[in-house]
């Protein structure tokens, strides 16, 4: 049996103005943006890219949590042009995960969730001996 990753859909709770384009969602404030994109999968890992447009060199946080609300991760930042990539590792079948990008003076302040579905395929090959 194959376990393969059907879903990871993403859902933005959005304190701003929201565009959705095919493969990500982009949230864009008058100054910031935010990018969140799902990149792939491994046996025990998703991976996702997150973006973040700072203009002004304001200085934001990004925080990773996992459903039960531990923090996987979290780092303050000041970069102009925020490009950082997330392992995370899979716990069970079907999790979801919430990415939060807060900035220090509240132009910027988006949630991300994130969720997963896991479904089993079985393969199966019948051969003519």
């Amino acid at each position: 049996m194959k376990r393969i990753l059907v879903a990871a859909s993403l859902i933005a709770a959005v304190l701003t103005t929201s565009t959705v384009k095919a493969n990500n969602i982009e949230i864009l404030s008058e100054k910031n943006a935010a990018n969140i994109q799902f990149v792939g999968s491994a046996d025990n890992a998703l991976f996702f890219n997150l973006k973040v447009e700072n203009p002004n060199s304001d200085k934001f946080t990004v925080i990773v949590k996992a459903e039960d609300g531990t923090v996987l991760y979290s780092g303050d930042f000041n970069d102009k042009e925020f490009n950082k990539k997330f392992k995370l590792l899979k716990a069970e079948d079907n999790i979801r995960y919430n990415f939060t990008i807060k900035s220090s003076n509240k132009s910027l302040e988006q949630s991300y969730e994130v969720n997963t579905t896991v479904k089993a395929v079985d393969d199966v090959v019948i051969t003519k001996l």
